[in-house]
């Protein structure tokens, strides 16, 4: 059996936007076999075990001061030796350093994504290093600034999220890292808020992740 962890944030974990209530700032959890995790895990069938390690606000590697706990470079570490022995770290993150707050750009996000491969290249227990697939996450809505969580992201995120493509590909091909990006699958994100991949979205990107792990691990 393929071992393969999954490691990243809401838009891993299945936010659903279509059930996030306003007055309470709460939204529910796409079921398993929707999410692209579990679709994948569906499309591979038993031979292959996906293991979810997914966060809501999850970050890279600067703290969220309003939620956290969170940061993705503290927890990575632990998470890997917890795990041990994998056959792929899957990392798709990126889009929460987007917000206003941190003033990053998009290549010194990129760098936080830099540091995450390289502590998934480690070895566990005298496991062989698993090998690290990177999801370059697919570009928020050009008018996300309009939608409700336009107050943390901000006019800027949408010009910022278009730089992941060529960026995330760079680091995967200077680390040796397979590599998908969200862009070309032309996701139609939820319109509530133009950050969370819709229903669709979910079923395209499981279905090319199922695609690469079998590429990757046969």
């Amino acid at each position: 059996m393929k071992h393969i962890l999954c490691f990243g944030d809401s838009n891993s974990w299945g936010w659903d936007a279509e059930s996030y209530d306003l007055s309470t700032g709460i939204a529910k959890r796409m079921p398993y076999e929707v999410r692209w995790p579990g679709l994948a895990q569906k499309l591979l069938g038993s031979e292959y075990h996906i293991i979810e390690n997914t966060l809501n606000a999850r970050t890279l590697m600067w703290e969220d001061p309003y939620q956290p706990h969170r940061l993705g470079l503290a927890s990575l570490e632990e998470t890997l030796d917890a795990n041990a022995p994998l056959d792929l770290v899957i990392l798709q993150l990126g889009a929460n350093e987007l917000k206003q707050m941190f003033n990053l750009s998009a290549r010194k996000i990129s760098r936080g994504l830099d540091k995450l491969v390289l502590t998934a290249q480690q070895e566990y227990y005298g496991y062989p290093v698993p090998q690290v697939l990177v999801i370059a996450p697919a570009p928020v809505s050009p008018d996300i600034g309009k939608y409700i969580f336009g107050h943390e992201f901000g006019p800027q995120a949408y010009e910022k999220s278009l730089e992941f493509s060529c960026l995330y590909k760079q680091i995967a091909a200077s680390r040796g890292c397979a590599f998908i990006d969200c862009a070309p699958l032309k996701f139609t994100l939820n319109p509530r808020d133009g950050l969370h991949y819709s229903r669709e979205d979910h079923t395209k990107l499981g279905s090319a992740v199922a695609d690469k792990i079998r590429e990757l691990l046969g």
